[in-house]
């Protein structure tokens, strides 16, 4: 997770402040607009095509009292996404570990995006990542382990399915789960660029007729007509990590 000086959290919730002032001014503003138009004739107002026709508009009639702290409200949490998903941790969860963090964030539970408030919930989030990168690999041993009901590891040499509408594919979660938490665990980044996660690699290589893969972590070679690929793991210290934590909560 990427770390965030005290002074730029200080920066970012005064932004929002002053963002949050303009937000109320300009509604007022837009308020006193609508009573000059409908006084030309008395005929009310209730559309004005303030941002042209590719998009939504803006309705006059969404400008009570009401409406301005549902549009507060959304800035707000728009604003806790969107610094969320800038630390980079979203792409270190799991689907439910996102969704919980998500959720968390839409009933307000973090508070006011307030200096103080983005301190604690990024403290709180850099204790998390360690479980989120547990839980990502929970959920890869729970798809290429034989069986984990029955805690059985997974094995240096594996046959997989790949398919995705009918045909082989790289684009399943759990593609994508296994290349992040190699990565992680391998201590490093992840791809900045969609095309460079691994999945995408495979993707690509199944694009070109390559049916052979070779990556830091493993071979792999792909089978079209049983939709599977076989892989043959270089990094067992990697792959015993993912069965230790695995095995642990199976």
């Amino acid at each position: 997770m990427k770390e965030v000086s005290t002074e730029r959290i200080r920066q970012i919730a005064e932004s929002y402040r002053k963002a949050t002032e303009k937000l109320t001014s300009a509604i007022e503003e837009l308020r006193l607009l609508k009573t000059e138009l409908v006084e030309i004739n008395g005929d009310a107002v209730s559309y004005f095509d303030l941002f042209g026709k590719q998009n939504a508009g803006l309705r006059l009639s969404d400008l009570s009292p009401a409406n301005l702290v549902t549009y507060r409200v959304n800035l707000e949490s728009g604003c806790w996404r969107l610094l969320i998903n800038q630390t980079g941790i979203l792409s270190k969860a799991t689907e439910d570990d996102r969704n919980k963090i998500i959720q968390d964030i839409e009933n307000r539970k973090w508070g006011e995006f307030t200096g103080e408030n983005i301190a604690k919930t990024l403290a709180k989030m850099k204790n998390q990542e360690a479980d989120c990168i547990r839980n990502l690999a929970r959920e890869v041993f729970k798809y290429f382990s034989p069986n984990h009901h029955r805690k059985e590891p997974i094995l240096r040499k594996i046959k997989a399915h790949c398919y995705a509408y009918g045909s082989i594919s790289f684009s399943g979660d759990k593609w994508q789960m296994l290349g992040k938490i190699l990565l992680l665990l391998d201590n490093k980044p992840l791809p900045e660029r969609y095309d460079d996660h691994l999945e995408q690699q495979m993707n690509k290589a199944l694009r070109n007729g390559i049916m052979e893969f070779e990556c830091p972590y493993f071979k792999a070679k792909f089978y079209e007509k049983s939709c599977t690929a076989h892989l043959a793991f270089t990094r067992m210290d990697l792959i015993e990590t993912i069965n230790k934590i695995g095995m642990e909560a199976a």
